[in-house]
């Protein structure tokens, strides 16, 4: 038998390079294309198993030496993207790189030995326009060799090359076009944010009187003293607040003595106008000094009488601490006080305009009370401001009113909590990027 020299052995090598990269170009689909480099391989070097993975456009394996028909769901296919896909994403980008079971993750390291021989030869594809294509995966019993790793690099070039040209990469605007699998995900986003849900907005809040009763100052005073306290409850013409009256007192006991000085001077003249004609030309004027005193006289009684402001009606007194109120000098019209009915209550709110959305009359309004905010109560809006206002906590808001609902225990008057303000439905996504839509908006100036 003729022995082989080296320089013999070499040109075999050489003419099967030359003859697979021929196969390669001639290849008339990729999957002639991947037969050849799965099986045809073996005429350059010998293998057991090959395994040919690709990136692009998902990542698959598809062809396996020795199978003509590749079920891409079997246990075994499964397996070999998973080692493809972790070899593909170290960070060592050798074309070549040798590899065992002790270079995988434990979950794939175990079923090295079932599948695959212990000696493996990761190729990566590509060369040019074609780098990082996919992969090669070899493997045998025994193993491999520096010569034959420099005739598989010449020949994953040109089998990178020979695929390049069969299934050139997309276009960069091609490239932006989701896959399958992220067009599923891209359909489910849409799905989640164009979901219907109804737009809310919180709001602090108080429980405030229907049509409360403004009790005013009857006039100029000083405040002597309050009868009642705050929240109280109070009944028709109860005596609610005294107006200091030791001026009214004086005037009026002047007054009095005036008065009884011009009685006793008409009696007196009407007495001697019997008897001399001159005093019975005076009687008039002393008539009218006499009705002038009881008309000042009865002045003075009437200011003593609104120095005692009452209630107007039933029902509890709103005011603030009544100790700021003492010695306090008041106008005329100055507000005191309020008397309202306890069982007429609404919801006012105070809306930051920040936070203003589309309210129609009839919304629903949810407030959480801060002594109870586990037990909300409900209420139904019925206006809401045009004109935005200061508010006392120096925020500029609109001013909602609602009405509770039937049914539901009135709270006290004069309770704070958080409003829960719904408008009409709105996407989720309008729902989440409200604010910062509407931050862009007044950043680029739309």
């Amino acid at each position: 038998m003729e022995t082989i020299t080296p320089e013999q052995r070499q040109l075999i090598g050489l003419s099967n390079l030359l003859l697979l990269q021929r196969k390669a170009r001639q290849a008339e689909d990729v999957d002639a294309l991947g037969f050849v480099i799965v099986n045809e391989t073996r005429q350059l070097l010998e293998y057991r198993q090959a395994a040919l993975w690709l990136r692009r456009p998902v990542s698959r394996i598809i062809a396996v030496s020795g199978v003509a028909v590749l079920e891409a769901n079997a246990p075994y296919v499964a397996w070999l993207r998973q080692v493809a896909e972790h070899l593909d994403q170290t960070p060592d980008a050798a074309p070549l790189r040798l590899i065992a079971a002790a270079d995988l993750p434990e979950h794939l390291a175990l079923d090295w030995g079932h599948w695959l021989p212990s000696f493996g030869l990761w190729v990566r594809l590509g060369g040019g326009i074609g780098d990082n294509q996919g992969g090669l995966l070899l493997c045998r019993d025994t193993p491999w060799t520096e010569g034959e790793g420099h005739l598989l690099s010449e020949l994953a070039a040109a089998y990178g090359h020979a695929w390049n040209a069969l299934a050139p990469p997309p276009p960069w605007w091609r490239r932006l076009t989701p896959d399958r699998d992220q067009r599923w995900l891209l359909l489910a986003i849409v799905l989640v944010f164009g979901f219907p849900v109804r737009q809310s907005v919180l709001a602090p809040a108080e429980v405030a009187a229907v049509d409360p009763t403004v009790v005013r100052s009857p006039m100029e005073g000083v405040v002597d003293r309050f009868h009642v306290d705050p929240n109280d409850a109070v009944s028709n013409e109860q005596l609610l607040i005294t107006l200091d009256d030791t001026d009214l007192s004086n005037r009026l006991e002047v007054s009095r003595k005036a008065l009884a000085v011009a009685e006793a001077e008409y009696r007196r003249a009407a007495q001697q106008a019997v008897f001399d004609a001159k005093s019975k030309a005076e009687l008039t004027i002393l008539k009218s000094r006499m009705d002038q005193h009881a008309a000042e006289v009865a002045y003075m009684e009437d200011l003593m009488a609104r120095s005692q402001v009452k209630a107007p009606h039933a029902g509890i007194a709103i005011f603030s601490d009544p100790h700021d109120w003492m010695g306090k000098p008041v106008t005329v019209g100055e507000r005191l006080l309020m008397v309202a009915d306890p069982r007429q209550v609404q919801l006012t709110v105070h809306l930051p305009v920040a936070d203003f959305i589309d309210l129609q009359p009839g919304a629903e309004v949810v407030i959480f009370l801060n002594v109870d905010p586990q037990n909300p109560l409900t209420a139904r809006l019925y206006y809401a401001s045009y004109q935005a206002e200061v508010t006392p906590d120096e925020v500029l808001a609109y001013l909602v009113k609602a009405r509770f609902d039937a049914g539901q225990n009135p709270p006290r008057i004069g309770l704070k909590g958080t409003a829960k303000l719904y408008g009409r439905p709105v996407t989720l996504f309008y729902y989440l990027f409200r604010r910062p839509l509407g931050a862009v908006r007044q950043w680029l100036g739309w």
